[in-house]
C-alpha cells in the first residue's frame, strides 16, 4: 500500500469495529454504561480518524451512527433490537468499505448511494430532546476536587465568575494522542473559561520508562457557562468528563487548622454588628486589620481573607457564615445585636490580650516537648532540635518569667546531643501548666488543652481531623480525593505494530535454522565414523548443543509473537449466534470460556471455518425452539458454549449445547439408508461410533434443505479441515441433554517435533503430539479379539495396527520375539502401531505434499533431514 497513513488506519479501524460490534451485542443482552461508553468511544474514534482521508461516505455513515448512540446515552432512545440491527448493519457496511480501502485504496463506486440509504435508515430513530438535555438537569453538588484547589485560584475564579458557573473535570484517555485527540485544545476552547488546573492523575514514571505519547493528565476547570453549553462542548468525551453546575459560594473553601484564640471571638461579635448595619467597607477594613496581626495558616485567617474578598459583593447570609467561621460559633441563628456605641460604628480593634498570647505560647511549648520525645535518626534529630530551639526562643517573652529563665539556661548549652535534648524537654515539662479545659469566650465550648489538637500541630495520637463547624462552606480535604493510585511505578505497556508478513518471514528463517542445526548432529556422526576422530566429533556436538539452545530460544521468542488468543476467533460468534437464533426464532445464550488460551496464528486461521460450521449445526440441529424446550421441561433459552483450553502441546476447542442431542438409532437408520455403512458394520458399532458418523461426507439428519443445513455438507468439511491442520475432531451426545463437539489442534504448525520410526528398512516420521509412549511387547502377550490383534497395557486393552501392512510393505522374513510398539492417541482412543524400531527425535519443518502427490492419504507431508534425505511424515488417522 502506497499510503502509509492509510495502512496504519485500516487495522485501527477494524479494531474499532470489533469493539463496537461486540459492545452492541453486550448491550442488547444487558444494558451497561461502561459497554455503551466503549461503543461510543470506538465509533467516535473511527469517525475522527476517517476524516484524515478522502472517504466522505464512510465518515458520514459513522457520524450518523454516533448521533444515534448519543440519543441512546442520554436516554432519549431505547436500544431496541431493531436499533441494534441498524447499527450492526451499518458497521458491516463500514467493514466492507475498509476491505475495499485495503485492496484498492478507495471506496466502492456505489458507496455514496449505500451511505445515503443507510443514513436515512438510522435517522428514522433520531428525535426527542437534544443530546445535551440530560446534562442540563438540576445542578449537582460541587465536586470534591474543588477543595484541593489553592485558595488564591479559588478567589480568582470567584472574582471572575459572573452569571452561571460550572465546574467540570476531564481525564483524557491515555491513548488519545494516537487517535488524534487534543485535550489541551478541548480545554482551552471551553466556553466561558475562568480557571483551569492541570495535574498528573498518577505519579509520572521514571525518565527511562516515561512515554510522552501516553496522556496522564487530569484537567479541572471552572467555566462561566451553563451546563448545557458545556455538555455540547464535551459531547465526544462524555465518558471521560464530569460536569456539575455550581454556585459562586461553592468556591469558598476554608482550609487550615482551627485557632481558638479569644481575639477571633471578639472580632466575630463586632463583625456581626457591621454586617447587620450594612457597613461592608468597615467589615473589610476590620478583616484586613486582624489579618495583619495573626498567622496566615489558620482556618480563621482563611475566612478573614474571604471576608475581605466578598465584603462588597457577597450576600449578608454568606458574610455571616464566614464571620461565624472566624469566631468558631457554628451556624448563626440570627444577626448579633449591634453594640450600643456610636450607633453601631466600628469599634477600634485592640491588640490581643496578654492572657491569649500566654495561653498560645504554653500550647506551642507543650507541642515542642512532645516533638522532642519522638525518636529519629541522628541527622533528623539534630535538625529538629534546632527548630525546637528557635520556636522556644520566640515564645519566651510570653511565658512565666521563672519558666523563661529555666528555658534560657537550657538553650544556652552549646552543641546537640541526646542529653541536651533531654534537659530541654525536662525544662519544657517543668513549667508547663496542668491540663485543664478552658471556656471559649464566644461560644462557651472548652478550649484545646495541652492534650488537645494544637493550632498547626498534628496530635500524634489522633488520626481524625478536628471537627469543622460551618454551614454552606466546604472544608478543605473533606471530600474523597479524585486521584488514581500509582501502579507501583510501572510504566505503560509498550506496543509495536509489525506487519504479519515480516513475522512469517522471521519464523521461516527460524525453521530453516532448525533444519540446518539438525545437520550438525549428522556431521558429528560422520566425522566419528569416517575420520575416526572422536575428539572432533565431541567438539562438533558441543557446538551443536550451543546452537540448539540459541535456536530453541529464538524459536520460543518468535512463536510467542505469533501466538494469539482464541478470542480473535471467538469474537465473531456473538454476532453470528444472535443473527441465526433470531432467524430461527430461538432464544440462545452464548457462553465463551477460556478465550485467553493462545495458539499459533495459522492454527487459529484454520480453526475459523470449522467452528462456524459447528456453531451453525448446534443452533439449527441441536437447540430447540422455546415451545419445544418448555414441553421438555427446559428453560426457554438454550445455552451454547465455546470453551478453549491447552493440553500439553495441543489446544482443545469444545462447542457444546444443551439441546435435543443426537439419537444414535436415527443416525444408524440414516447411515444404512444412504449406504454409508453395511448392516454388519452397524451391528459392531456402539452409540459413540454411530453419532460420529455425522462427520461422514454427505450425511445429514435434516429432512428439509435450508440455507443453514440439510445438504450433507458441513461436518465432513470440519473433519477434513481439522485433520489437514494436523488435528482431530470427535463428537459426544446424549439424547435430550445436548451435544459436544471437541476439536484438538497442535499449538503450532510451523516447526513440528517428531519421532522417527523404521519399517522394513525405511524411515518415517510421527508427530510427537499424538505419541503417548513407546513400549516393547512380547509376541506371547499379543492376542486376537474379533480378528484384531491387541495387547494389555496397564489393565487397558490396546488394539494393534502393523504399520507395514497399512503402508503395503512386504512382511518380515522372521517375526521377532519382541515387537516395538508406538502407542498413539487418535481422537479419544489409544492405538498401538507396530514398527521395526525407534530412532531419534527431532524438530522439523513439515511441508505439505504438492503436485501429483497432493492429497495422498496416509501422509501429512515431508521433512528435510540434516543429511539431505526426505522424510515422509505419517498421518496416523488415515492409516488407522
Amino acid at each position: 500500500m502506497k499510503n502509509a497513513l492509510l495502512a496504519q488506519f485500516i487495522p485501527e479501524a477494524r479494531e474499532c469495529l470489533e469493539i463496537a460490534g461486540s459492545g452492541m451485542l453486550q448491550l442488547e443482552r444487558s444494558p451497561d454504561a461502561d459497554a455503551l461508553n466503549d461503543v461510543f468511544r470506538a465509533v467516535h474514534t473511527l469517525k475522527g480518524t476517517s476524516g484524515l482521508f478522502d472517504v466522505a461516505p464512510l465518515t458520514a455513515l459513522v457520524h450518523a451512527a454516533e448521533d444515534l448512540l448519543v440519543e441512546v446515552r442520554t436516554g432519549a432512545l431505547a436500544l431496541a433490537p431493531e436499533v441494534v440491527d441498524g447499527l450492526l448493519d451499518s458497521l458491516d457496511l463500514v467493514g466492507h468499505w475498509i476491505d475495499a480501502l485495503e485492496a484498492r485504496e478507495r471506496l466502492p463506486e456505489d458507496a455514496e448511494g449505500a451511505m445515503t440509504d443507510r443514513v436515512a435508515s438510522l435517522r428514522r430513530w433520531l428525535g426527542g430532546p437534544a443530546p445535551q438535555a440530560a446534562a442540563a438537569a438540576e445542578p449537582s453538588p460541587p465536586p470534591a476536587w474543588l477543595a484541593a484547589w489553592p485558595e488564591e485560584d479559588l478567589r480568582t475564579a470567584y472574582a471572575a465568575g459572573i452569571g452561571p458557573l460550572t465546574a467540570w473535570s476531564y481525564e483524557p484517555d491515555e491513548a488519545g494522542f494516537y487517535r488524534g485527540d487534543d485535550p489541551a485544545h478541548l480545554v482551552s476552547g471551553s466556553p466561558g473559561l475562568v480557571m483551569v488546573r492541570a495535574m498528573p492523575r498518577e505519579p509520572f514514571p521514571p525518565v527511562e520508562a516515561f512515554d510522552p505519547f501516553v496522556c496522564l493528565l487530569r484537567f479541572e476547570v471552572v467555566s462561566a457557562s451553563s451546563a448545557e453549553a458545556l455538555a455540547d462542548h464535551l459531547r465526544y468525551v462524555v465518558d471521560q468528563s464530569s460536569v456539575a453546575g455550581i454556585r459562586a459560594e461553592d468556591l469558598i473553601v476554608l482550609g487550615g487548622a482551627q485557632d481558638d484564640s479569644e481575639i477571633f471571638g471578639d472580632f466575630a461579635a463586632r463583625a456581626q454588628g457591621l454586617v447587620a448595619a450594612g457597613d461592608r467597607a468597615g467589615l473589610a477594613a476590620a478583616a484586613g486589620a486582624l489579618l495583619r496581626i495573626v498567622g496566615p495558616a489558620s482556618r480563621q485567617a482563611c475566612a478573614l481573607r474571604w471576608i475581605a474578598a466578598t465584603a462588597t459583593s457577597g450576600e449578608a447570609g454568606l458574610l455571616l457564615r464566614l464571620v461565624e467561621a472566624v469566631g468558631g460559633t457554628g451556624p448563626a441563628q440570627g444577626p448579633a445585636p449591634v453594640p450600643a456605641d456610636a450607633a453601631g460604628a466600628e469599634a477600634p480593634l485592640a491588640p490581643p490580650p496578654a492572657s491569649v498570647l500566654r495561653a498560645a505560647a504554653e500550647e506551642i511549648l507543650a507541642a515542642q516537648a512532645e516533638l522532642l520525645a519522638v525518636t529519629a535518626d541522628a541527622g533528623v534529630a539534630e535538625g529538629r532540635f534546632e527548630a525546637v530551639c528557635l520556636v522556644v526562643e520566640r515564645c519566651l517573652p510570653h511565658v512565666d518569667p521563672a519558666w523563661a529563665a529555666q528555658l534560657r539556661r537550657a538553650l544556652a548549652e552549646g552543641g546537640h546531643d541526646a542529653s541536651r535534648a533531654l534537659r530541654l524537654r525536662e525544662a519544657l515539662a517543668a513549667g508547663a501548666p496542668a491540663p485543664a479545659p478552658r471556656a471559649r469566650p464566644a461560644t462557651g465550648l472548652p478550649e484545646a488543652g495541652p492534650g488537645d489538637a494544637k493550632p498547626g500541630v498534628a496530635d500524634p495520637g489522633e488520626s481524625k481531623p478536628a471537627e469543622i463547624r460551618s454551614v454552606g462552606i466546604k472544608p478543605a480535604g473533606s471530600g474523597p480525593a479524585e486521584s488514581r493510585p500509582a501502579e507501583d511505578g510501572r510504566g505503560p505497556t509498550r506496543m509495536l505494530r509489525v506487519e504479519q508478513g515480516k513475522v512469517d518471514a522471521l519464523m521461516n528463517f527460524v525453521a530453516e535454522l532448525t533444519v540446518a542445526k539438525n545437520g550438525l548432529a549428522y556431521l558429528a556422526e560422520r566425522v566419528e565414523q569416517v575420520s575416526g576422530s572422536r575428539q572432533l566429533g565431541r567438539e562438533i556436538k558441543e557446538q551443536y548443543a550451543v546452537i540448539d539452545r540459541i535456536a530453541q530460544g529464538l524459536q520460543v521468542g518468535v512463536m510467542a509473537i505469533r501466538m494469539m488468543p482464541v478470542s480473535q476467533v471467538f469474537q465473531r460468534f456473538p454476532r453470528l449466534v444472535r443473527d441465526i437464533s433470531r432467524k430461527l426464532g430461538k432464544e440462545v445464550a452464548l457462553v465463551i470460556q477460556g478465550e485467553d488460551t493462545e495458539a499459533d496464528k495459522n492454527v487459529l486461521e484454520s480453526l475459523a471455518d470449522p467452528l462456524i460450521h459447528m456453531v451453525r449445526n448446534c443452533l439449527d440441529h441441536g437447540i430447540e425452539t422455546p415451545e419445544a424446550r418448555r414441553a421438555a421441561g427446559k428453560p426457554d433459552h438454550g445455552t451454547l458454549r465455546l470453551t478453549a483450553r491447552q493440553e500439553n502441546d495441543n489446544v482443545i476447542i469444545e462447542v457444546s449445547d444443551d439441546g435435543r442431542g443426537i439419537d444414535p438409532e436415527r443416525v444408524r437408520e440414516k447411515a444404512l439408508g444412504s449406504g454409508l455403512i453395511t448392516p454388519e458394520q452397524a451391528a459392531q458399532m456402539g452409540p459413540e461410533d454411530l453419532v460420529n458418523l455425522v462427520f461422514a461426507a454427505g450425511f445429514s439428519t435434516k429432512e428439509q434443505v435450508s440455507d443453514l443445513s440439510g445438504r450433507g455438507v458441513g461436518m465432513d468439511v470440519v473433519r477434513s479441515a481439522v485433520r489437514k491442520a494436523g488435528g482431530d475432531v470427535w463428537l459426544t451426545s446424549r439424547v435430550g441433554t445436548g451435544t459436544c463437539v471437541t476439536v484438538q489442534l497442535p499449538l503450532t504448525m510451523t516447526v513440528t517435533r517428531i519421532v522417527t520410526v523404521m519399517v522394513r528398512g525405511q524411515h518415517f516420521g510421527v508427530a510427537m503430539e499424538s505419541v503417548v509412549e513407546t513400549v516393547r511387547v512380547l509376541r506371547s502377550q499379543i492376542h486376537r479379539i474379533k480378528q484384531r490383534e491387541t495387547f494389555v497395557l496397564r489393565d487397558a486393552v490396546i488394539p494393534l495396527v502393523r504399520l507395514a501392512d497399512s503402508l503395503g510393505l512386504p512382511p518380515a522374513d522372521a517375526p521377532p520375539d519382541e515387537e516395538a510398539v508406538l502407542v498413539v492417541r487418535i481422537g479419544r482412543e489409544r492405538v498401538g502401531i507396530v514398527v521395526d524400531g525407534f530412532r531419534e527425535r527431532m524438530e522439523v519443518i513439515v511441508r505439505p505434499l504438492e503436485g501429483l502427490l497432493a492429497g495422498l492419504p496416509g501422509f501429512s507431508g515431508t521433512a528435510l533431514l540434516g543429511d539431505g534425505r526426505v522424510l515422509l511424515i505419517l498421518n496416523l488417522p488415515d492409516l488407522v
